[in-house]
């Protein structure tokens, strides 16, 4: 069973978990329908394009190495006498130069160009998208790998690239499963990226629209001996505070949240996803007068049976509930504002 999102609500996934609402180019973003999830990527990259633009590309100083009869930055006289620079009056220089041929821009300009050459993306977007290559002419052209985005740190300086190049990643990943023929286009199925995108999401929409402390900490282990060296680490997904409460939330994005128990072929829950959350319940370090509680979050699926429990544990209230994403946005935001009020305000 997989999950099922209308292709509007992950643009709103998105837009939460990158903070695009706070931009007004977005917001008609809101409003259209799309066929596919390469359609709304396009679409977002051709809006979200010129807001990089327009706040100029992104510069840095980049090391370079040239023969030159002119002296600048570092003489390599090894290498000018093996390549015999000499004999023609020049030396090997190496110096830094402030360009945008940097590899953020590179991986845009390479994403545009691809899409050019893509059948599915319409008319008008590749006239939109062809637009933007002057301004990337000092940018060099490279072949999309995805261990490219793992070079890139994300900093307060090149902290506004952070969506679209996570957009353009997320079109990369579509191209390659589009091409191994286990991608249906009206869907986003890829349970890694959506799981990610999908914590994102939860997190950020509590920081957004509630009034809870939102935070995602580490959690240390409550050892007997102060020892804890080696131990797995307990990095949550989303916790929320209020006063002297306490919810921590584990998300989960799977295509079954629920299996069946071998001996009996009734469903069970997942027994590795109940011991992590009762671990974060049963270690987390309380203050004086607060509780704690927890929750696992599973994205719904089209199974008939789903999550929808509650456990008292040692005296800490453990829920396991499902969230339906194929529903209009405005029953997912009212979802989310109910859930936690299981902890916080118990009927």
């Amino acid at each position: 069973m997989k999950n099922n999102i209308p292709i509007r609500n992950i643009y709103y996934m998105l837009a939460y978990a990158y903070q695009a609402l706070q931009f007004t180019e977005y917001q008609e973003l809101s409003t259209e329908e799309f066929d596919d999830v390469t359609e709304l990527y396009t679409a977002i990259l051709i809006v979200g394009i010129p807001v990089l633009l327009r706040g100029g590309l992104l510069r840095d100083y980049m090391p370079l190495q040239e023969q030159s009869q002119v002296l600048r930055g570092k003489i390599d006289i090894s290498r000018s006498i093996k390549k015999n620079a000499l004999i023609n009056k020049k030396l090997i220089v190496a110096y830094d130069e402030f360009s945008e041929d940097i590899l953020a821009n590179q991986i845009i300009k390479a994403t545009v160009l691809t899409l050019l050459q893509n059948e599915h993306v319409k008319r008008h977007q590749k006239q939109v998208l062809y637009g933007f290559l002057p301004y990337f002419s000092q940018v060099s052209e490279i072949v999309l790998d995805s261990r490219l985005w793992q070079n890139i740190a994300m900093t307060p300086r090149n902290q506004r690239y952070q969506f679209i190049l996570t957009i353009c990643r997320y079109l990369f990943e579509e191209r390659l499963l589009s091409e191994e023929d286990k991608y249906r286009q009206s869907q986003l199925t890829d349970e890694q990226q959506l799981s990610s995108l999908y914590e994102q999401f939860v997190r950020a929409f509590y920081k957004k629209e509630t009034t809870y402390q939102v935070s995602s900490p580490h959690i240390r282990w409550n050892v007997d001996d102060g020892y804890s060296e080696d131990l797995p680490l307990m990095k949550t997904d989303v916790v929320l505070k209020e006063k002297q409460q306490t919810l921590i939330i584990d998300t989960k994005f799977y295509a079954e949240n629920m299996v069946a128990s071998y001996r009996s072929h009734t469903l069970k829950h997942q027994s590795d996803n109940l011991y992590q959350l009762y671990s974060y319940v049963m270690n987390y370090s309380l203050k004086k007068d607060e509780t704690v509680g927890g929750m696992l979050l599973y994205a719904k699926t089209k199974a008939f049976t789903q999550p929808n429990h509650e456990y008292v544990m040692n005296g800490k209230h453990l829920w396991i509930m499902a969230l339906d994403l194929d529903r209009p946005f405005e029953e997912i935001k009212a979802q989310l504002l109910a859930l936690p009020r299981h902890y916080f305000c118990p009927q």
